[in-house]
Protein backbone atom coordinates (compact mmCIF):
# COMPACT_ATOMS: atom_id res chain seq x y z
CA UNK A 1 0.00 0.00 0.00
CA UNK A 2 1.42 3.53 -1.04
CA UNK A 3 -0.23 6.52 1.14
CA UNK A 4 0.78 9.96 -0.12
CA UNK A 5 -0.78 13.31 0.27
CA UNK A 6 -1.51 15.27 -2.90
CA UNK A 7 0.33 17.89 -2.68
CA UNK A 8 3.40 15.46 -2.87
CA UNK A 9 2.71 14.52 -6.41
CA UNK A 10 4.02 17.34 -8.69
CA UNK A 11 1.29 19.34 -10.79
CA UNK A 12 1.91 19.50 -13.81
CA UNK A 13 0.57 22.80 -16.13
CA UNK A 14 -2.14 21.79 -18.98
CA UNK A 15 -1.75 24.89 -21.54
CA UNK A 16 -3.58 23.39 -24.54
CA UNK A 17 -5.15 20.21 -26.13
CA UNK A 18 -6.99 19.61 -29.24
CA UNK A 19 -10.14 18.61 -30.45
CA UNK A 20 -11.86 18.36 -34.07
CA UNK A 21 -8.07 19.10 -35.56
CA UNK A 22 -7.51 22.25 -33.90
CA UNK A 23 -5.83 23.21 -30.68
CA UNK A 24 -7.12 24.97 -27.84
CA UNK A 25 -6.30 26.93 -25.09
CA UNK A 26 -6.60 25.45 -21.36
CA UNK A 27 -6.71 27.88 -19.22
CA UNK A 28 -5.19 28.71 -15.63
CA UNK A 29 -5.55 24.38 -14.75
CA UNK A 30 -3.01 22.08 -13.07
CA UNK A 31 -3.70 18.24 -12.83
CA UNK A 32 -1.74 16.08 -10.80
CA UNK A 33 -1.65 12.12 -11.64
CA UNK A 34 -2.58 10.33 -8.48
CA UNK A 35 -2.37 6.73 -10.63
CA UNK A 36 1.47 6.60 -12.01
CA UNK A 37 3.88 5.02 -12.73
CA UNK A 38 6.51 5.78 -10.46
CA UNK A 39 4.40 4.81 -7.64
CA UNK A 40 6.07 1.15 -8.63
CA UNK A 41 4.42 -2.55 -10.28
CA UNK A 42 3.73 -2.21 -13.85
CA UNK A 43 2.63 0.58 -15.15
CA UNK A 44 -0.41 -1.03 -17.27
CA UNK A 45 -1.85 -3.07 -14.68
CA UNK A 46 -4.27 -0.36 -14.29
CA UNK A 47 -7.30 -0.10 -15.21
CA UNK A 48 -8.50 3.02 -13.80
CA UNK A 49 -6.51 6.26 -13.00
CA UNK A 50 -7.04 8.91 -10.78
CA UNK A 51 -6.37 12.69 -11.15
CA UNK A 52 -6.44 15.43 -9.26
CA UNK A 53 -6.98 18.61 -11.22
CA UNK A 54 -6.92 22.52 -9.80
CA UNK A 55 -8.65 25.14 -12.33
CA UNK A 56 -7.65 28.58 -10.77
CA UNK A 57 -9.46 31.46 -11.39
CA UNK A 58 -10.58 32.18 -14.61
CA UNK A 59 -9.66 28.76 -15.37
CA UNK A 60 -11.29 26.62 -17.77
CA UNK A 61 -10.74 23.42 -19.70
CA UNK A 62 -12.41 23.98 -23.33
CA UNK A 63 -14.73 21.64 -25.22
CA UNK A 64 -12.94 18.19 -25.97
CA UNK A 65 -13.86 14.70 -26.42
CA UNK A 66 -11.86 11.26 -25.78
CA UNK A 67 -12.07 7.75 -26.19
CA UNK A 68 -11.86 7.05 -22.29
CA UNK A 69 -15.33 7.94 -19.92
CA UNK A 70 -14.42 9.66 -17.05
CA UNK A 71 -15.98 10.53 -13.43
CA UNK A 72 -15.42 13.76 -12.15
CA UNK A 73 -16.01 14.48 -8.57
CA UNK A 74 -15.99 18.39 -7.34
CA UNK A 75 -14.40 18.86 -4.05
CA UNK A 76 -14.16 22.46 -3.85
CA UNK A 77 -15.41 25.56 -5.59
CA UNK A 78 -17.75 26.09 -8.09
CA UNK A 79 -17.93 25.40 -11.90
CA UNK A 80 -20.00 24.53 -14.79
CA UNK A 81 -20.01 21.43 -16.56
CA UNK A 82 -20.62 21.56 -20.50
CA UNK A 83 -21.65 18.50 -22.90
CA UNK A 84 -22.73 18.62 -26.33
CA UNK A 85 -25.83 16.50 -26.63
CA UNK A 86 -26.00 13.46 -29.88
CA UNK A 87 -28.23 16.49 -31.52
CA UNK A 88 -25.56 19.10 -31.38
CA UNK A 89 -27.27 21.28 -28.23
CA UNK A 90 -25.03 22.80 -25.93
CA UNK A 91 -26.19 21.93 -22.03
CA UNK A 92 -24.61 23.06 -19.13
CA UNK A 93 -24.54 22.57 -15.92
CA UNK A 94 -23.82 24.11 -12.60
CA UNK A 95 -21.65 21.88 -10.39
CA UNK A 96 -20.32 22.35 -6.98
CA UNK A 97 -18.79 20.79 -3.76
CA UNK A 98 -19.91 17.33 -3.83
CA UNK A 99 -21.41 16.77 -6.89
CA UNK A 100 -20.01 14.58 -9.83
CA UNK A 101 -20.72 14.02 -13.22
CA UNK A 102 -20.28 11.11 -15.81
CA UNK A 103 -18.29 11.46 -19.50
CA UNK A 104 -19.42 8.66 -21.76
CA UNK A 105 -16.23 8.06 -24.42
CA UNK A 106 -16.14 10.63 -26.75
CA UNK A 107 -19.00 12.87 -25.53
CA UNK A 108 -17.88 16.33 -26.15
CA UNK A 109 -17.29 18.69 -22.59
CA UNK A 110 -15.86 21.15 -20.75
CA UNK A 111 -15.89 22.97 -17.71
CA UNK A 112 -15.20 26.47 -16.13
CA UNK A 113 -14.32 27.93 -13.18
CA UNK A 114 -17.18 30.70 -12.17
CA UNK A 115 -15.04 32.24 -9.61
CA UNK A 116 -12.38 35.41 -10.30
CA UNK A 117 -11.15 34.88 -6.59
CA UNK A 118 -11.67 30.92 -5.79
CA UNK A 119 -9.76 27.28 -7.37
CA UNK A 120 -12.23 24.13 -8.64
CA UNK A 121 -10.76 21.21 -7.36
CA UNK A 122 -12.15 18.28 -8.79
CA UNK A 123 -11.04 14.52 -8.85
CA UNK A 124 -11.10 12.78 -12.30
CA UNK A 125 -11.50 9.12 -12.51
CA UNK A 126 -10.60 8.02 -16.49
CA UNK A 127 -10.70 4.01 -17.24
CA UNK A 128 -7.69 2.52 -19.05
CA UNK A 129 -8.67 1.05 -22.66
CA UNK A 130 -7.36 0.16 -25.86
CA UNK A 131 -3.32 0.13 -25.03
CA UNK A 132 -3.82 2.01 -21.58
CA UNK A 133 -1.59 4.92 -23.01
CA UNK A 134 -4.23 6.97 -21.51
CA UNK A 135 -3.46 6.02 -17.79
CA UNK A 136 0.35 6.47 -17.94
CA UNK A 137 1.02 9.99 -16.46
CA UNK A 138 3.64 11.96 -17.80
CA UNK A 139 5.47 11.44 -14.07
Amino acid sequence: MICKHTKDVTPTQIKELKYEDRIYEVKNTLVRWLTHKDLGGDEYQHNHALRHFTIGPGGEIPMHSHRYTQIMYVVSGKAVCSCLTKDGKLEEKAVNPGDFGYTYSFEPHAIKNLSDSEPVIFLCCIDCVGDKQDCISPV
